[in-house]
């Protein structure tokens, strides 16, 4: 009976351990709390991120052990600012090392190239096109201020909300470090309405 119990103990710890192993190094999960970035991840949206895409951090901190890859442009990914490391933030890479970013009569520009927004079925939303990605956004149909050029540092990124018009992004922080990448948002896996109600079309979805 006591090894019995004792085998048991031991599968919960080991079990225990891997668990916390899989979400300090791996994969985590985390709740979407506001709308900039709609209409790709809703408020409400419970997300899982990998948090091994581009590198290996040391837990509860900006420290990268290992770093494989840098975030490429599209990439929906977790971050934190270099002097707030226990807050996650969630944006899009739209530019990366060496590249240049500007707004100009509300169009984003990477390097010098404007992208091509091409209107969906509900206003205000577009679609964002370049020659290498595409995704959707939501813009007011003010005008958006101008911007830049910046130019993206080695060993940085610039990120932007989807919902350009309601996001404190990149444009008010300016490029961002790699090394405050916590990882890449995969899918969403469960999302909730204001009201508190599933939404199952949304479970499953994959974040592009």
């Amino acid at each position: 009976m006591n090894s019995l119990v004792f085998s048991y103990r031991r599968v919960f710890i080991v079990s225990t351990l891997l668990a916390l192993l899989v979400r300090l190094v791996f994969l985590e999960g985390f709740r979407i709390s506001s709308s900039s970035m709609f209409p790709t991840l809703f408020a409400g949206d419970l997300v899982f991120v990998s948090k091994a895409a581009f590198n290996l951090h040391f837990p509860f901190s900006n420290f990268a052990f290992f770093t494989w890859r840098t975030p490429e442009r599209g990439e929906v990914v977790v971050f934190s600012l270099p002097d707030h490391s226990l807050e996650t933030i969630v944006k899009r890479v739209v530019a990366t090392e060496g590249d240049r970013v500007a707004f100009q009569d509300g169009a984003l520009y990477i390097n010098d190239i404007p992208a091509d927004y091409q209107p969906l079925k509900s206003r205000p939303l577009y679609m964002e096109k370049f020659p290498w990605t595409s995704y959707p956004i939501q813009k007011s149909e003010e005008p958006m201020k101008d911007f830049g050029p910046v130019d993206v540092p080695k060993g940085h990124f610039f990120a932007l909300g989807d919902n350009r018009s309601d996001s404190v992004d990149s444009r008010a922080w300016g490029p961002i470090p790699a090394t405050c990448l916590k990882g890449r948002v995969a899918l969403v896996w469960l999302s909730f309405s204001s009201a508190g109600k599933i939404l199952s079309d949304r479970i499953g979805l994959w974040v592009q």
